[in-house]
């Protein structure tokens, strides 16, 4: 199986209803459904390879066990900065760190490329993320990281208590994929970005399970497996266990493969 992956020219700001506001609805971003967890991500009937696409936002959870991305009843209300009033009628759960050793004390992440529970989505250029969220135990505060898989580019605080709070982390840069985890679980009830981009296939799945993406200006390699590049004449141009930077490769279209795997993802630059 063989998925072109480029990436559309028009950016835009995304918002992403993770709590039922009917307001934010009505504006076009409408409410997660609600549910139980984005499954085990084995490629199974109902269980597709991670990332799992909602509203063009990557959902990545663990691989044994349906702990992130449950949608559940949690009625909260907040009026940010600006006067503007939300009523949310549901949480969206990281049900836990974003790496296997994380804990609510990490004032920094521990990895810059999260390993489990994190959402992830393309920006052309410098973005704005805001979120409004709240900590997982109203007795413990927690961070969100934001990040852009080798480097953290801001953090969002959500206090010990148990009202919402908002954050906003500034990228500047050129066109990347953002992750946002958690040091220890917490909950989001609403997330945006500037200048997202979706790609004009949505993202492709096509080797996911073995943690190779591409977003435009990196083939993603979060589980360090040998990866090969060839040009279209079938000349190897790049291998490298970890990503691969393709900013000075000559435009055109390229195929990545993976030692021991059948599929291969062909992407465009």
């Amino acid at each position: 199986m063989i998925l072109l992956a480029t990436i559309a020219v028009n950016a835009q700001t995304k918002i992403w209803n993770m709590g039922g506001d009917p307001t934010v609805s009505a504006n076009g971003a409408p409410a997660f459904a609600l549910s139980s967890g984005i499954g085990t991500g084995d490629g199974s009937a109902g269980n597709p390879a991670y990332p799992v696409i909602i509203n063009g936002l990557g959902i990545t959870g663990l691989s044994t066990s349906a702990t992130m991305g449950g949608v559940n009843a949690s009625a909260k209300t907040f009026t940010d900065a600006n006067s503007v009033s939300y009523s949310f009628a549901n949480r969206f759960q990281f049900a836990g760190g974003g790496y296997g050793s994380a804990a609510a004390t990490d004032a920094t992440p521990l990895v810059n490329m999260p390993t489990q529970r994190y959402l992830s989505f393309n920006v052309s250029g410098n973005s704005k993320v805001y979120a409004i969220g709240i900590t997982g135990t109203s007795s413990t505060a927690k961070k969100i990281f934001v990040t852009n898989g080798t480097t953290l580019i801001g953090t969002m605080d959500f206090p010990a208590a148990s009202v919402l709070n908002d954050a906003t982390v500034n990228y500047t840069g050129p066109a990347t994929t953002l992750y946002i985890f958690c040091n220890a679980s917490c909950n989001l009830y609403l997330l945006s970005a500037t200048n997202y981009v979706a790609t004009s296939t949505g993202v492709s799945t096509v080797l996911a399970d073995k943690g190779i993406s591409f977003n435009g200006t990196e083939i993603s390699n979060t589980k360090n497996l040998p990866v090969e590049v060839y040009n279209v004449l079938g000349k190897k141009v790049a291998s490298s266990s970890a990503s691969i930077a393709t900013t000075n490769f000559v435009k055109g279209v390229y195929i990545v493969r993976v030692a021991g795997a059948s599929d291969s993802l062909k992407i465009s630059i």
